[in-house]
């Protein structure tokens, strides 16, 4: 009897540690899918933040391109059609014989305060007396803007303003005269109507090439030559 007794003992022990094994076995079950949902939770969670930090970089990145376009944004240059049609000269002639005349002949209109034109060419360009009426240079005679006044005649009387109104608009011409600088030397009257740098003269069948340049981009609007006539 005492046999069976521990052979019925012993499978008895073997089944409950069988069992115990088995819920175990299920616990460690349990345990693996809730750390595998956990993980899976976790990796959402990474996810959403990682979508959402992007999305606030990219948005901070467009806003930032967005407002340093408007800080930098650039003044746009007027376009202009402007063109020397007569350009008369000669040395030997009193200043009010070199005349240069340009065509606005298409485009915007340009605001006389930020129009400079240049004048560039063969001639003689001087600010006090004509002591060299016929010695040939190069000379750059520069309009500071187109604000100042025209002068003319034997006495280099003032003529008005080298452009009517505020701007210089399309199919408008506009005269320049070697005498437009009779003022350079006077400090009241050159602060009030003379933009130019100096009086001038052309020499007659030299080329002559007026630059005309928009001073609020410091931009050029146009470029245009033309053969000096004899005056």
């Amino acid at each position: 009897m005492v046999f069976p007794i521990l052979f019925f003992d012993f499978t008895n022990c073997f089944s409950k540690n069988k069992t115990e094994k088995v819920k175990d076995a299920r616990n460690i079950l349990r345990a693996m899918r809730q750390l595998s949902e956990c993980k899976s939770a976790a990796s959402s969670v990474i996810g959403v933040v990682l979508l959402v930090g992007m999305t606030v970089i990219m948005v901070s990145v467009i806003a930032l391109s967005i407002f340093a376009y408007g800080a930098f944004e650039t003044q746009p240059v007027p376009e202009a059609k402007i063109v020397v049609v007569e350009a008369s000269g000669d040395m030997d002639k009193p200043l009010y014989k070199n005349v240069i005349v340009l065509k606005h002949k298409g485009g915007d209109m340009l605001i006389k305060r930020n129009t400079e034109i240049i004048i560039a060419g063969k001639g003689y360009a001087y600010t006090g007396h004509d002591t060299h009426p016929s010695l040939v240079q190069d000379i750059r005679v520069t309009y500071k803007d187109l604000s100042g006044n025209n002068y003319g005649g034997e006495e280099g009387n003032n003529l008005g303003e080298i452009v009517d109104g505020t701007t210089w608009d399309a199919g408008e011409s506009i005269k320049l005269i070697g005498y437009d600088g009779k003022n350079i030397n006077n400090v009241i009257t050159n602060s009030q109507n003379n933009t130019v740098d100096s009086k001038w003269k052309l020499e007659d069948r030299s080329i002559v090439e007026v630059t005309v340049i928009d001073t609020a981009t410091n931009q050029i609007i146009a470029v245009s030559q033309a053969t000096v006539k004899k005056a």
